[in-house]
């Protein structure tokens, strides 16, 4: 008798733990669930993209898939494509044939030491300070920096080609630097 009381609490025990380690699972998976619903709500969409652009700059507009607006006297416009989850953040800066071949490396030069997370590049014939990255992951704090980066890249073009954000140092020691041939 005493032996069949034995399992009996052995039993009895594992129920209980097999019931705790159900619930446990159960509340774990309603907390992965409640996570992942706020995470889908925090996923950033043309609308967001509008609210976070006009609480940080002025003068904003939107037509179609652009958001025209100004920051620091530059004007910029994001442009989205939901469908290919995209966005860029441009400004034009010149006209690509207006420029010196100088500084078209120096804007080169800039995108690897002094421009962080903008660009200079060239499309349609006109030089810009652009941002593109996918749409859906970006934060408010992005896209503030987005703003700032595009905006001072393209005010500081011609003197310190910089997006005011970080600088990476350029290598002085230029011996033993040999082109790579292609």
């Amino acid at each position: 008798m005493y032996g069949n009381r034995k399992i009996s609490n052995l039993v009895c025990l594992w129920k209980s733990a097999a019931l705790l380690i159900s619930a446990i699972f159960f509340l774990s998976s309603t907390n992965l669930k409640a996570e992942s619903a706020a995470k889908a709500s925090e996923v950033m969409n043309p609308e967001s993209l509008y609210q976070v652009i006009q609480q940080y700059a002025e003068n904003v507009s939107v037509k179609n898939n652009v958001i025209s607006f100004t920051y620091q006297s530059v004007n910029v416009y994001c442009i989205w494509d939901v469908n290919a989850d995209r966005m860029r953040m441009v400004t034009p800066i010149a006209e690509a044939s207006k420029l010196t071949d100088e500084l078209i490396l120096l804007a080169l030069k800039a995108n690897y030491h002094t421009a962080l997370d903008a660009r200079y590049a060239i499309g349609d014939e006109i030089l810009y300070s652009v941002f593109i990255h996918p749409l859906s992951p970006l934060s408010t704090d992005e896209i503030q920096s987005a703003i700032r980066q595009v905006s001072t890249a393209a005010l500081t073009f011609g003197s310190s080609f910089s997006s005011g954000e970080l600088v990476f140092p350029e290598n002085d020691n230029k011996e033993n630097k040999q082109p790579k041939s292609l």
